[in-house]
């Protein structure tokens, strides 16, 4: 099965070392931009992509780590200019100019291997949704994992919701579009979880969406979210107002090939970009353009002579990759 080829023109390039593309928060959509995540040097580094394509970064930011040789947890930039931390027994928010706002103390995960919190302002810009582990009661059976909301001006413990989920890995991510989009994927062992929270003044809730077995992927916008199944085997779509969409890689793509990474993401509101290989994790993979509402596969990018590896599409018809702490920007040509 071959594609129509779309060559991939380089447009811009910079060094953003310490990024781990592994990480949880090593890429973020907060508040209508999007943001990279790296520790370099004893500090948080965090990126905001620019917002036209001449280059990569708008601006950088710098934080201390809060407990060094610990990693620094999943950080959040906040729309303040601050930036919240969330660790393995607290939650610390920075000021801009690095100094702690406040600090959160909470009961250590149980499962320090597996479990690992998140957080977000929430799209008020006056809460911290962040997940924290329930209370543990001798005799008791674990009730779930907390998500809860913080006052952000001064920590104070705001509401609680209780998750399906136990001492699993989350990750928080808003629309491009919509900060009051706000998804929450959590990994509990071989167990996945995609759930939609909605964070106002009365209310903290966190409902479920689409399949367990999905996960939200990549950038969302204008009320649409991609998920992709863990193992690869399908892509889906999922809209208010409109019926869900779902590919099966077997009949869209070549043979053995599946869908792979964890950015398959809208590159603009007709287009989504997506990795492809015979397995996961695979240095060699091929990235495919499709159309962003039936998900059928339009075309394959050609790239000028590099290694590019999951790619995260920006929403603006342009995309990132990242190759040995090397960020490069990209449009699709003639």
């Amino acid at each position: 099965m071959d594609y129509t080829p779309l060559a991939a023109e380089l447009v811009a390039e910079e060094e953003f070392p310490g990024i781990d593309l592994y990480a949880h928060d090593a890429w973020l959509v907060r508040h209508g931009a999007i943001w990279l995540v790296a520790e370099a040097d004893g500090e948080i580094v965090v990126g905001r992509v620019d917002g036209g394509p001449a280059r990569v970064f708008a601006e950088r930011r710098r934080w201390p780590v809060p407990r060094p040789g610990r990693g620094h947890g999943f950080a959040s930039p906040l729309p303040d200019g601050g930036l919240a931390v969330s660790g393995s027994d607290a939650i610390t928010v920075y000021e801009a100019d690095g100094q702690v706002r406040w600090t959160y103390e909470h009961q250590p995960w149980a499962d320090q291997r597996n479990a690992s919190a998140a957080c977000t302002a929430d799209a008020s810009g006056h809460r911290l949704v962040a997940t924290v582990p329930g209370p543990m009661e001798a005799g008791s059976p674990y009730g779930g994992d907390l998500c809860m909301a913080l006052d952000l001006s001064d920590g104070r413990r705001l509401r609680e919701t209780v998750l399906p989920s136990a001492s699993a890995g989350y990750v928080f991510q808003q629309s491009l579009t919509d900060p009051g989009h706000l998804l929450l994927n959590a990994a509990q062992g071989d167990t996945f979880f995609s759930l939609v929270v909605t964070s106002t003044q009365d209310d903290l809730r966190a409902e479920p969406l689409g399949l367990d077995d999905e996960l939200f992927a990549g950038v969302g916008m204008n009320g649409a979210v991609l998920k992709l199944d863990v193992g690869g085997t399908w892509l889906s779509r999922y809209e208010p107002g409109r019926a869900d969409v779902s590919v099966d890689a077997e009949d869209v793509l070549p043979e053995d090939l599946i869908f792979v990474g964890y950015r398959p993401g809208f590159l603009d509101k007709d287009r989504v970009l997506v990795a492809v290989a015979e397995e996961q994790d695979s240095d060699e993979n091929r990235h495919l353009v499709l159309d962003g509402h039936t998900l059928q596969p339009a075309a394959e990018l050609d790239y000028p002579g590099t290694e590019c590896f999951d790619p995260l599409a920006l929403g603006d018809g342009t995309w990132l990759t990242v190759e040995d702490g090397t960020v490069r920007r990209w449009r699709s040509g003639a």
